[in-house]
Order: structure tokens, then sequence, then C-alpha cells
């Protein structure tokens, strides 16, 4: 079955998301995030805080402050082969000789965890392959509500950046997500369907709004336990009921608000930039 060409998340996207008042509270959390991230140092702001738009940079575009790497075979930053870079203004991802070796995946990750907020960033591929996937399609992807040790891959949310499929939704290891979908034989996120419980594997997006050649900006909105997937201004995905198993009892779920942020390495080169992210308005009492 293909890709409908009619576009059933058009009011999604068109819903607001929050109000431009900033509120006590999201001034607070916006503050935590700057003070948590390494950009007041001996008194001087060495990064942009707050936009007016409410937005808050989690890249200063000089250097990996607030992140950290991971490769399985050389563990936390550490990265001997420059896997990731900082290149005016952009992450570099994968920029590195391309030889028949197997390259290794991995990630970059945020130091805090994030939560009932806006992540946006932009990226944009580039043509280096590495085996073993140097004949498939290029893929990185956008991880949230990462949680418990580092490892390849851990557990989190996936929104998928592959040629294709950006967008898709991948469920990774004790993470479970409720969602509506085409049909059982084919798991396409629509409005109106069936409803589906998932614990592994992929919830595919809704229509297809990516520019293979260009940049592309995608959007993860974590409302608490109901997540929104967007492309390039289009939602394309949406996802509630997200819970996760206790680290301590992988036999019981709970409902999980927060999480690390991770960029993949997973064979192929790409640029992120204007990496971003921006409070939720809280609730009314």
């Amino acid at each position: 079955m293909g890709i409908p060409t009619t576009n059933r998340s058009t009011d999604l996207a068109d819903r607001p998301f929050a109000a431009a008042r900033v509120s006590l509270a999201t001034a607070v959390t916006i503050v935590a995030v700057i003070l948590s991230s390494g950009w007041l140092l001996n008194g001087q702001t060495t990064s942009p805080a707050m936009a007016d738009d409410g937005w808050v940079s989690l890249f200063n575009g000089r250097n990996l402050d607030g992140w950290y790497t991971f490769l399985p075979s050389t563990g936390k930053n550490s990265d001997p082969k420059r896997v990731f870079k900082v290149e005016d203004g952009t992450i570099h991802i994968l920029d590195i000789p391309v030889t028949h070796e197997t390259q290794e995946f991995g990630y970059l990750a945020t130091d805090r965890e994030f939560g009932h907020c806006r992540i946006r960033a932009e990226f944009k591929w580039g043509a280096k392959r590495f085996p073993p996937r140097e004949e498939d399609k290029r893929d990185s992807g956008l991880l949230y509500y990462f949680t418990g040790p580092d490892k390849v891959w851990p557990r989190a949310l996936e929104l998928q950046i592959q040629e294709t499929d950006v967008g898709d939704l991948w469920i990774l290891e004790g993470t479970r997500i409720t969602t509506k979908i085409e049909t059982e034989g084919y798991p396409m996120y629509v409005l109106s369907g069936p409803l589906r419980t998932q614990s592994r594997g992929r919830i595919i997006k809704f229509g297809d709004f990516e520019d293979r050649n260009g940049w592309n900006t995608v959007e993860a909105v974590l409302d608490g336990d109901r997540i929104t997937h967007l492309v390039n201004g289009r939602a394309v995905m949406r996802a509630w009921d997200i819970q996760q198993t206790a680290l301590d009892n992988p036999a019981r779920y709970a409902p999980v608000s927060a999480g690390r942020i991770m960029l993949q390495a997973e064979g192929a080169e790409i640029w992120f930039r204007n990496i971003r992210m921006k409070p939720l308005d809280q609730p009314k009492q």
C-alpha cells in the first residue's frame, strides 16, 4: 500500500501548541536549562538564552558543551576518529574517511533531561555512507525520552531521520505507546483508525514532506505522555500513553515525562543545526 496523496494531518499542524505569553513556571524552566547547560560561566553569559519567541538553543554553535558522545568501542566522551565535530555553527557527524571497515553506530546526547517541551532541529544529508550500510538509505535520528544506561540502542523513542521515512516513530527497548493506525498489516499513523499499543518497532508516519537535498526541520512535541512529530511544519505522527519499564523491574510499566535528547550516527554523513527547546505552557490550575 502506497502513501496516500491526501493529507489528513492538517488539523494537527494547524493546532496551536502554546500561547505567546510565557508563564512564570515556563521562565523558571528556561533559567534551569541555561544554568544546567553551562552557559553561565564565571558570571559571563557565553551563549544566547531565551529568544523573543521563547526558544532556547541547546547547541551553542561553538562546542559540544551540554552534550556527550557515546561509541560502543570507546565509551562516553571518547571519540578518537572525531565522528562528532562542530563546524561553522553546525554539528557535523561522520565527516571521516570512508573505508571498507564497518563503521560502528553511536550518538551525541544531552547531559540533562527534557520534557513538557518542543524539541526542534534542522538537518541536511552529506554524501558519505559507511559499511555495513553503504548501499542503504541514509539514516540518522532524533531520539527523546532517553533514560537508563548508555548503549546502542538505549531505551527511548525516535523521530526517524531516514531518506523517505523522516517522521516515522521507532519504539526502542522498554518503551510502549498507543496510537491509531491504518490497518494491522500496515501500521501507518492516521487520525481515525484502530487503536494499536506497541512496545517495539516502527509506526509509519503520515505523508511525505521531507526535502531529500536541502535543509529540513524536524520537531518533537513532548506533552507529558503524548507526543507529536512534525516534518517541515507538517504533523505526521501522534502517540499517547507513553510508558517505560522500571529500571529495577522490567515487568512494570510507568508513565514517562522526561529524558535525554540524542542525535544518531548511523552510517551516513549528516549535519545538524539550530537545535532548540521551547517549554510548553504549564496547565492552568
